[in-house]
């Protein structure tokens, strides 16, 4: 696949913003170690000043060659070495994707408990997502904008459901049990700031804005988040400490005139979310592997991917040893972290060392 702009800066914002969003869905209490969901306001204002920090290698590195993503500059920095960075990103995108449709089955068999089997319901995603990769990111870009307006206006919807629910008693003081919900939630937000890593190896598909962009979508995203905290911290109270997902328990218990069980448009948004998401990230797989591989056994490669993807994420919710260590919050915030800055850094210091000797 030859590298041109196909996307717009507001397609890049629309695939990064609803891979947000539907991490948001899935925010889950217990794995971020902590009850107090209110604290993770003040949580969210310090990740969104860290993934500032994260941004500027990202970025600086784009502006050095805009053609350029961080596989290639992989490649051109440390020639055979750079493979074990393209090894580590391509894993980490794979990781995302079994994270995230791990997580989703998880909730479906919990929660929702549907009458389609969860094996054939993980495969029909997979499927549709991995067709949606191989097509290419202009075809993902298209279909993002038009689950992002249907997800956004199902979010207003459900915000302005609950507002009259809200009970200002059910509002605490912030970090009334002390400090340990605040960082807890810090490292969790941080960890899953999975947009950046993509975003590294998105932007140059595009022309112009991607400074913008990537600021735009921590801003926006952080934001929502607050809004969504407060809401339903203040609809639903002490109740969110025994949930799960506690999202997932504020729109179920929504209702205004006749329509009931807003819980569906819940599930509604994450399917739809989640097949973007899963498209976005394998397309970005494809790309590492395509550098490392070539094109043709690329395509066996991410054929393989589909398979180690419906096992593991139908694997990981029945076996909790493996999934301790899988959802653990540290290893996540480690591996997000990696990809996101250390690396980058690395290879803005080579770049800087290459320029020094040409100097010299």
């Amino acid at each position: 696949m030859e590298k041109k702009d196909i996307i717009t800066a507001p397609q890049l914002f629309s695939l990064l913003f609803l891979c947000n969003i539907v991490i948001g869905i899935t925010y889950n209490l217990p794995m971020a170690k902590s009850s107090n969901l209110l604290d993770h306001i003040l949580s969210a204002i310090v990740a969104f000043f860290i993934n500032i920090l994260f941004i500027f290698p990202i970025y600086k590195i784009y502006k050095k060659n805009p053609s350029l993503d961080i596989a290639d500059n992989c490649i051109k920095n440390f020639k055979k070495i750079g493979i074990l960075f393209l090894i580590i990103y391509g894993i980490y995108y794979l990781f995302v994707c079994c994270y995230m449709l791990s997580l989703f089955n998880i909730f479906v068999r919990d929660v929702i408990n549907p009458d389609i089997s969860l094996f054939m319901l993980t495969f029909c995603v997979i499927l549709a997502s991995s067709y949606a990769a191989c097509k290419g990111i202009e075809g993902i870009a298209r279909a993002c904008s038009i689950i992002l307006f249907i997800v956004c206006l199902a979010i207003v919807f459900i915000i302005f459901t609950l507002i009259p629910q809200i009970d200002f008693m059910n509002y605490s003081p912030l970090l009334f049990n002390g400090l340990n919900d605040f960082k807890n939630g810090i490292f969790y937000l941080t960890s899953l700031s999975f947009y950046l890593p993509l975003a590294a190896i998105l932007m140059p598909f595009i022309k112009s804005g991607a400074k913008k962009v990537l600021i735009a979508t921590n801003l926006i995203t952080y934001i929502l988040f607050a809004i969504v905290i407060i809401i339903v911290v203040g609809a639903l109270g002490d109740y969110l400490k025994t949930q799960s997902f506690p999202i997932y328990e504020a729109t179920s218990a929504a209702e205004i005139g006749v329509f009931k069980r807003l819980d569906a448009i819940y599930l509604g948004i994450f399917t739809s979310g989640l097949f973007i998401t899963i498209s976005i990230f394998l397309f970005a797989f494809f790309l590492v592997m395509k550098k490392i591989l070539g094109q043709k056994r690329s395509k066996l490669i991410i054929f393989l991917a589909d398979i180690f993807l419906l096992i593991i994420s139908l694997i990981l919710p029945i076996f909790k040893e493996i999934s301790f260590f899988f959802y653990d919050t540290k290893f996540i915030f480690v591996f997000t972290i990696l990809t996101s800055f250390v690396l980058p850094v690395i290879i803005l210091l080579k770049h800087k060392i290459k320029l020094k000797w040409r100097e010299e």
